[in-house]
């Protein structure tokens, strides 16, 4: 029995919790797509591109659809690194939640 006991705190050490995802968010206004990519301008002229949603955002904010082009939303986002075919990593930003403003 400690033997059994010994092997599962062993294994209970050795699990990691999943890292909690950093978010960003920016008040930006919403430019449209471009290349696959949702594209939002800050008032300082900055500019992201997004090239992933989230399913719940992409259903409450249909970004295809031309009514939002030229709306001020406040965008949730996070930075994923990744690495493509060369080996070279790349930043992937995704939007998390977007609030529009009236």
């Amino acid at each position: 029995m400690k033997t059994v006991f010994t092997i599962l705190m062993v294994l209970a050490t050795l699990v990691t919790q999943p890292t909690q995802q950093e978010e960003f968010i920016v008040e930006a206004t919403y430019l449209g797509m471009e290349d696959e990519g949702y594209i939002f301008m800050e008032d300082d002229r900055s500019e992201y591109s997004f090239s992933t949603i989230d399913t719940k955002v992409s259903q409450k904010y249909d970004l295809s659809a031309d009514q939002y082009v030229g709306k001020k939303f406040e965008v949730t986002y996070w930075i994923e690194t990744e690495i493509d075919e060369n080996d070279e990593e790349y930043d992937v930003y995704t939007i998390v939640d977007l609030y529009l403003f009236d």
